[in-house]
């Protein structure tokens, strides 16, 4: 397990360090120690020499500020959060120019909290990167996302096939898509095609893959999507290591403006190796409790292994006709916002059956219509289902209420 990152405590007022470091906890990360503002807080941060420090900013802020100032000269490389408990923008203003990385407004929750220290945390790895040349050796990198649910039979390789045509068809993306579903991958058989070469063949000689010659690796559906097959035997992968999949989709991600990775149902090495080389996790889960109780035992498993959940966006695939179970609901157990619903819908079945994907087959459709919005919300085109939330509660609302139409409409036709 990684190493759970420090955090020092500063603030004059000691009942705001015990909040404070209550909501640390709360949040999965460690308190290195607590100090008052000035000297105190230098000597006690040069001799733990926290991962990340969090100061409060008092009223007048002057103290406040020659303390920060006073951190980051004794520690220049260790990120320092600020907070307080008023939105005021001229104290935010004064603390990012003291050198703050981030400003909190008080009270806040674990996730947000979080959040935050990792958000950080990330900045200053890059930093370091810049800085010893390595962001300029790995040259361009393209988005890469995964798609992961903590259960099978939740719809994430019709998501992924669906989203990467889309991607394709839509907005003219270069896309590549990997089936890395260590168990039984069915990316091949939703697309209907065949490849004499797969990501095992790919991941073994990542090493002398250069140019063109990644293209006889890759097979190439109708819509311009280029897909890298699982294995015929599953057993292949027991000869993959987790650093041999980083380093095959790194080799994708110079490529392609996309690589989206069709990962297993558990949190396998090989699973945990694509999340943490992944840009953004879409993260499905359906209505019925397995799929939302594995997925509330996976997200705290991350959540101890200092994952960062800023990357995560939760999304919930509508796969029973109706089984009355809110949104809301699904929410508050797993504490967190829905980012995408895609509705139900018969089709978004039978399209992988056949090996022809919805959003192709039929784009009317309102899985694939949801499935084609979530493609430009993703780039930024806008077409953001979640920014509005009562837009998505009237979805649901609207999607509910269709399904009793159609079954008093059935009931009447007995």
């Amino acid at each position: 397990m990684a190493r759970v990152p420090e955090v020092l405590v500063v603030d004059q007022d000691p009942q705001a360090r015990f909040e404070l470091k209550r909501t640390i906890k709360q949040a999965q990360f460690a308190v290195a120690g607590e100090a008052a503002f000035g000297t105190e807080a230098v000597s006690l941060a040069s001799e733990v020499k926290p991962e990340v420090i969090i100061c409060g900013m008092s009223a007048p802020p002057e103290r406040s500020l020659q303390t920060i100032e006073a951190l980051l000269d004794s520690l220049p490389e260790t990120p320092l959060i600020a907070y307080g408990w008023q939105a005021d923008h001229e104290t935010m203003r004064q603390a990012m120019l003291a050198g703050a990385r981030d400003f909190l407004v008080m009270p806040i929750d674990a996730d947000r909290l979080g959040g935050s220290i990792l958000s950080v945390l990330e900045s200053e790895e890059r930093k370091r990167l810049r800085l010893t040349g390595q962001t300029k050796a790995m040259g361009p990198r393209g988005l890469v996302m995964a798609v992961f649910g903590a259960k099978g039979g939740v719809g994430k390789t019709t998501v992924a096939t669906n989203l990467g045509v889309a991607l394709v068809s839509e907005l003219g993306q270069s896309v590549v898509l990997v089936d890395a579903d260590a168990g039984f991958g069915d990316v091949a058989g939703m697309l209907d095609l065949k490849s004499d070469r797969t990501i095992v063949d790919l991941l073994r000689d990542a090493d002398e893959v250069e140019g063109d010659s990644l293209d006889s690796y890759l097979a190439r559906h109708s819509s311009g999507l280029s897909v890298v097959t699982g294995p015929r035997d599953s057993l292949a992968w027991r000869s993959v290591a987790p650093e041999r999949l980083r380093k095959g989709i790194a080799l994708l991600a110079k490529r392609f403006d996309t690589v989206i990775v069709d990962t297993a149902g558990t949190l396998s090495e090989l699973s945990m190796a694509t999340l943490e080389e992944s840009n953004l996790v879409l993260w499905i889960t359906s209505s019925d409790f397995a799929s939302i109780n594995d997925s509330l035992q996976a997200l705290e498993t991350l959540r101890q292994l200092s994952y960062p959940e800023g990357r995560i966006r939760l999304m919930l695939n509508d796969v029973f006709f109706d089984d009355g179970v809110r949104p809301t609901k699904i929410e508050q157990a797993l504490h967190r916002q829905f980012f995408w619903l895609v509705p139900y819908d018969r089709q978004l079945r039978l399209g992988g059956q056949e090996g022809q994907p919805l959003v192709m087959s039929n784009p009317t459709s309102p899985g694939a219509r949801s499935l084609l919005d979530l493609a430009h919300a993703l780039m930024g085109n806008g077409r953001k289902q979640s920014a509005n939330h009562s837009f998505f509660r009237r979805l649901v609302g609207r999607h509910r209420a269709e399904r009793g139409a159609s079954a008093v409409a059935a009931e009447g036709r007995r």
